[in-house]
């Protein structure tokens, strides 16, 4: 292959992990506002809604923005350079931080770095000519990020648990290594510049490409299904990090049911209801993870309408359960169900996204644009109806 250079990895699995060590410092993180809120800056569930909101709309916004200037420069993996370490270096500053204003600028800043360098890493497995090779990067690179969505809160948990000072710093490290990982993959105009192994056109096409004319309506379906997914991510990891809170101060949680408790969790012994909700936020990404590994074996779940309701009718189920919940099992599996069907919705928005190519940067730019700008409302919200009306209001009648 002209121009590569192979040292100790092949350049996609070095890629693969250094998207996996980019996306657990960004989950490290997020995992980390509620309880720094709560407990360093004086806020509760609105504050921490707004934090994330911040950070959501922050990412959503500099993806639309920069998506035009990714293939403008010669060599795109600058942008994994400046883009993670910058990342690292606001986000880990956050830990000064005396109130929410400046906390909320600190990660706005950090997550318009991030935004430079997520598009450039799918645009550096985009540049591969081969279609069913690209297609399996892409799966592959899914799979590297769902595992870094597993991974962030466990990290997360055992950092803070330590000092909350030290999680911030993983962060920081997580950032500079997976900037150092993509910045020396070889270029993409020298690595994938070799003539296709296989004539896609003659094999058929994608899945995708031969649905094309039916391809429209299900891009909505897909776009409006990920912002759900990701809005309510969002609510789960900002506003019932409160009530999982409350619950543990007031001794209210148990292990199995409240007829058979088996433990409570109270605010005396451990483990920290901090600990307890990063538990929470990586059961859900290992449902993230379990959806994208289970739907890139198969094309059979695309274009069709019946898995988008059953899905959609799982959330509803499992968002209803969790309102009412007092069990740590219970909640588990709800949050396993919500990262699922994140999951879905993400990679489902990806395909059908990626359909037209024309228009295929374009609609992900878009795609990504909304979905975290959805991360933004969502939260704030269910904070709002929180307020209002209790917490888990908004969960039981969403």
């Amino acid at each position: 292959m002209r121009g590569s250079v192979y040292r100790f990895i092949k350049p996609e699995y070095q890629h693969y992990l250094g998207s996996f060590l980019l996306q657990a410092s960004v989950v490290v993180g997020v995992t980390l506002i509620p309880f720094f809120t709560f407990q360093h800056l004086g806020g509760r569930e609105r504050g921490a809604s707004l934090a994330y909101g911040v950070v959501s709309l922050s990412l959503g916004g500099a993806c639309i923005l920069s998506a035009p200037f990714v293939s403008a420069v010669r060599n795109g993996l600058v942008y994994c350079l400046v883009g993670s370490v910058g990342f690292g270096v606001f986000f880990a500053a956050g830990m000064f931080a005396k109130n929410i204003t400046v906390f909320c600028l600190l990660t706005g800043i950090s997550m318009v770095f991030f935004a430079l360098a997520w598009p450039a890493m799918q645009s550096w497995l985009g540049a591969q000519r081969n279609e069913i090779l690209r297609t399996k990067s892409f799966s592959s690179y899914n799979m590297a990020i769902g595992l870094g969505l597993t991974a962030g809160p466990f990290i997360a948990g055992v950092a803070y648990e330590v000092d909350y000072r030290l999680a911030f710093l993983v962060v920081l490290l997580l950032g500079v290594l997976a900037a150092i990982l993509l910045f020396t993959l070889p270029q993409e105009k020298h690595y994938f510049d070799i003539p296709a192994a296989v004539d896609v056109t003659n094999a058929g096409g994608s899945s995708c490409e031969r649905k094309d004319n039916s391809n429209e309506v299900y891009l909505y379906c897909g776009w409006l299904t990920n912002m759900l997914g990701w809005g309510l991510t969002g609510a789960v990891r900002t506003v019932y990090a409160g009530q999982v809170d409350r619950m543990v101060h007031g001794g209210k949680l148990v292990l199995l049911s409240t007829g058979l408790p088996l433990h409570v969790f109270t605010a005396q012994s451990a483990p920290t209801a901090a600990t307890l909700y990063s538990w929470m936020q990586t059961v859900l990404s290992l449902g993230y993870f379990i959806a994208v590994l289970a739907m890139s074996r198969t094309v059979r779940w695309q274009h069709r309408f019946g898995v988008i309701v059953a899905c959609q009718a799982l959330l509803g189920a499992g968002i209803w359960v969790l309102a009412g919940s007092d069990s740590l099992f219970v909640i588990l599996i709800c949050h396993l169900v919500m990262g699922a069907f994140t999951g879905f919705g993400y990679l489902g928005s990806q395909c059908y996204s990626s359909t037209n190519p024309q228009l295929k940067h374009r609609r992900i730019a878009l795609n990504e644009g909304l979905s975290h700008s959805t991360g933004f409302a969502l939260p704030l919200v269910f904070a709002q109806l929180g307020t209002w009306y209790g917490m888990t209001w908004a969960f039981r009648y969403t």
